[in-house]
């Protein structure tokens, strides 16, 4: 079975032949250094045709000679740092189906092959604190390279890399790389501009970054940019977050269903700035895929709120194996919902959703109004979805108690969650008010969405209820929803206090 190992933290260094080797325990922090262990290496990459793993930054090898022999595919995590998953070395052509299931929102289908083969001569030193404690590995590496994709041909370089062990704390992580980066220069190496070996082997045929390239944003330039820069970045955290659905990764199936609904709503928001056909499509086809991701999610909410709600009251109040009963009901719906997940993520047409996500990103059917002033235009859009707010506040605070007023303030909620979307799109032009605005629609949503958390748990207590007749447990499910009903005034109230903000925040052109 794969494991995913911790955050790899390291950097590369560019280093001649001829460059001698730093001074090692000058670094900052270091107080001894290991003898240098040596290592014969074989790594072979493997990527599709087109080199799409590397066009999203990730690669997938096969290692062998060393300690760590196996195969390993390594995931973008932030700048820097990389996520490592494991599996055991295996055959050498046949890539292990738990890492090919992680990288199939990249691949989509197509094949992988060996695209690149390295040997790498390894120097290895560890370097330790004063404690004791091993910190870091430093290893100087002598690679060639054979490529058998944009033309065979041989490589060969040198490169210092230095990776850090979990020895260090979060907050000296970041000095020690930096005095580690200062003593490697001044011994002659360069920080290296590229993220692996495999792109250094590739050189010229390394494909460009998804989403590199972009015009940087800009108050009176073109209104799209900003809003395809933040696409870009949304879209990008949705694929990995279907390899980390893919891995069972806790909350993983959560956060890919609010990008997916982000990614929706600020095509919405900005849809008068393209061409309205394509923006129809995708949207009509990320609300679907929200929706089967959100099954599963709701069941997440509601068990665990309705569990909690069992759980803290006095034992006198629950009259029979309710948790257990709730725990095996909510068990069936979640491996339903999650079925479904797994069912919808292997399926050609959630692929031809990536597909057309990625191919109108990069060249979207631009709409005479994108070329417009994006600070100015941008503002007048925002400021329609602020008075959207506005407007399903007034109709809420107008409902008459019961299941319609429910409804309206579950779709200020919506709205105001929109709204959010709509100006952490355009923070790069409007700055910290649109800052400010994204916050305080949040805040609206975190409110009302333990409105609406309430609501459809006093939906499932009466379902409850009625299931258990006029027995025992009838009596504990209606103790239940009569606290939730008081949780659902409570935030109604607060939401009526400190929901104001929201409407009145608007941005300047």
């Amino acid at each position: 079975m794969a494991k995913t190992s911790n955050v790899e933290v390291e950097q590369k260094f560019d280093a001649d032949a001829s460059t001698p080797l730093p001074e090692l325990d000058k670094i900052d922090g270091v107080a001894r250094v290991g003898e240098p262990i040596t290592h014969a290496l074989e790594a072979v990459y493997f990527d599709t045709q087109h080199l799409a793993l590397a066009a999203r930054g990730i690669t997938l090898r096969r290692r062998s000679g060393g300690p760590d022999a196996g195969w390993h595919l390594k995931l973008p995590h932030s700048p820097g740092r990389r996520t490592e998953i494991h599996a055991p070395l295996g055959q050498p052509e046949i890539v292990p189906a738990e890492l090919l299931d992680r990288v199939l929102a990249f691949t989509r289908g197509h094949a992988l092959g060996p695209v690149a083969t390295l040997n790498t001569e390894r120097i290895s030193y560890s370097l330790y604190q004063g404690d004791g404690g091993r910190i870091a590995e430093f290893v100087d590496d002598h690679v060639e390279a054979h490529v058998s994709v944009g033309g065979e041909r041989e490589e060969n370089w040198r490169e210092w890399e230095v990776e850090l062990n979990g020895g260090l704390t979060d907050g000296s992580e970041d000095t020690f790389l930096a005095a580690a980066a200062a003593r490697l220069a001044s011994a002659g190496a360069n920080p290296s501009e590229r993220t692996s070996k495999l792109a250094t082997a590739l050189g010229d045929s390394w494909p460009r970054a998804k989403g590199s390239g972009r015009e940087v944003p800009r108050r009176k330039g073109p209104a799209v940019v900003p809003v395809l820069n933040y696409l870009d970045a949304q879209v990008a955290k949705m694929l990995l977050e279907d390899a980390h659905v893919r891995m069972n990764r806790e909350d993983a199936v959560h956060q890919m269903r609010s990008l997916t609904r982000r990614i929706r709503s600020v095509l919405h928001s900005y849809r008068k700035l393209f061409k309205a056909s394509p923006v129809q499509e995708l949207e009509a086809e990320l609300k679907s895929l929200a929706k089967t991701l959100g099954r599963y999610r709701d069941v997440e909410v509601l068990h665990e709120r309705l569990r909690k709600g069992l759980d803290e009251l006095p034992v006198k109040l629950v009259l029979g194996p309710l948790q257990a009963e709730l725990d095996e009901r909510m068990k069936v719906r979640a491996d339903t919902a999650m079925a479904a997940i797994r069912t919808r993520l292997n399926n050609p047409r959630y692929f031809r959703l990536l597909d057309d996500l990625e191919a109108f990103l990069d060249a979207p059917a631009i709409a005479p109004r994108g070329t417009g002033p994006a600070r100015k235009t941008t503002a007048k859009l925002v400021r329609k979805a602020t008075k959207r707010l506005a407007k399903r506040h007034e109709t809420a605070a107008r409902a008459a108690v019961g299941p319609q007023r429910d409804t309206a303030f579950h779709d200020v909620r919506k709205t105001a969650k929109k709204l959010r979307f709509a100006a952490a799109a355009v923070e790069s032009v409007h700055g910290k008010r649109a800052a400010k605005l994204a916050d305080a629609a949040h805040d609206v949503q975190t409110v009302l969405g333990e409105h609406q958390d309430s609501a459809v748990a006093r939906a499932e207590l009466l379902k409850l209820g009625s299931a258990s007749g006029v027995g025992n447990g009838a009596f504990t499910y209606g103790v239940l929803h009569a606290a939730e009903r008081a949780a659902a005034d409570k935030s109604e109230q607060e939401y009526l206090r400190s929901g104001k903000k929201a409407r009145k925040l608007r941005l300047k052109k």
